[in-house]
């Protein structure tokens, strides 16, 4: 791929990881487009919790705490970019939770290794929990807090891109599915969109539809699968800061509010909110802020998580030439959305690989 600006890219899928490096690119000087099946900005962008943190969701030391601690980084540039203000962004930290002694053990390792990385993380007493975090009165054996977490609101997330995009001259193709992605030879040459009588031609495609990319990978493996996550909100005020905990994670949200989640469930692309598993995620989080068991649930929702079986995301140039891959986030899209875009966009405009992608390259499942 020349790096002569003017070119058109494609971006499969306006998701929080599509619309940031659609975002990325166009500030570099290119013609961008994005399609989405969808009717809004974002699947699992809608669904997910927002949590912001390097050490997040597991991650251990390696290739991908690096890649979520150089995302950590660029997050607060990233938002001030954005042309709403309003994204409910918080850096005052996040809370952890270990209920058994074998989850007691992990959470102080993490502790450790995070202090020994120069990141801020420190076990807690009772009394210290409480002081932080008034509203966790359930029973546990450790409990953890890391100063240098943030959060977000993932809806005003994905509202943001959509607008900023936009006003930067980017088209947005929403309720448009792509049936193909066209190659010509050994390189891609544009998509090819249900019902459209012509292909929508591109000198480069990001593939970044989340869930649903497996099945447009032309010519290549890509084992990303959905991993159904339901979540609810109950309205109930107080909590400074989001509490992870093994089961899921509650995050205050504007209006006294909180996000309850989430389940992880390998069951496909089913739609069904089931009450019973709502009332099981409900009851988790209310073993550790008890006031969350009587709170009204005002509402419910799900999502598909793309999801590796090593857990990595998908990040890098395809084996088509022209071709770049983003999906596999995981429960890690919000989190590492700004790098990802940075480095989609090094990959496209000026093809530049930085070292970090290599263990996060397609071509690991060839």
């Amino acid at each position: 791929m020349a790096s002569s600006r003017g070119r058109h890219v494609a971006i499969v899928g306006a998701g929080v990881i599509g619309l940031s490096c659609a975002l990325e690119i166009r500030r570099r000087g290119f013609e961008v487009t994005v399609v989405e099946q969808g009717t809004r900005a974002g699947e699992a962008t809608w669904a997910a919790a927002g949590v912001v943190a390097p050490h997040h969701y597991g991650a251990t030391p390696g290739p991908l705490y690096e890649l979520l601690r150089r995302s950590h980084a660029l997050y607060p540039a990233f938002v001030q970019s954005l042309s709403r203000r309003s994204l409910d962004w918080h850096e005052n930290g996040t809370m952890a939770i270990a209920r058994t002694k074998a989850e007691a053990e992990e959470l102080e390792a993490r502790v450790h290794w995070l202090n020994h990385a120069g990141y801020s993380a420190q076990l807690l007493t009772r009394s210290t929990l409480s002081e932080l975090e008034p509203l966790c009165d359930g029973a546990f054996e450790s409990a953890a807090f890391f100063a240098g977490d943030a959060h977000v609101d993932p809806r005003l997330l994905g509202l943001a891109l959509k607008e900023t995009v936009l006003q930067e001259g980017v088209q947005i193709c929403f309720g448009a599915l792509v049936e193909r992605i066209e190659t010509m030879g050994s390189a891609v040459s544009g998509l090819s969109l249900s019902g459209a009588d012509h292909i929508l031609p591109a000198e480069a495609v990001v593939l970044a539809a989340g869930a649903w990319s497996a099945g447009l990978a032309p010519g290549f493996r890509l084992p990303v699968r959905p991993a159904k996550g339901q979540m609810c909100a109950v309205k109930t005020g107080g909590l400074r800061r989001p509490v992870q905990y093994p089961e899921g994670v509650m995050i205050p949200r504007t209006g006294d509010l909180m996000a309850v989640g989430a389940t992880v469930e390998d069951v496909g692309f089913d739609l069904r909110i089931n009450p019973d598993a709502i009332s099981e995620v409900r009851a988790a989080a209310a073993g550790v802020v008890s006031v969350v068991a009587d709170a009204e649930i005002v509402e419910t929702w799900l999502g598909f998580r793309p999801r590796t079986a090593d857990g990595f995301p998908v990040v890098g140039q395809s084996v088509v030439d022209g071709l770049v891959v983003s999906t596999g986030h995981d429960t890690k899209g919000i989190a590492l959305a700004p790098v990802t875009a940075k480095l989609v966009a090094d990959l496209v405009c000026d093809r530049h690989v930085d070292p970090l992608l290599t263990p996060f390259s397609p071509e690991r499942f060839s």
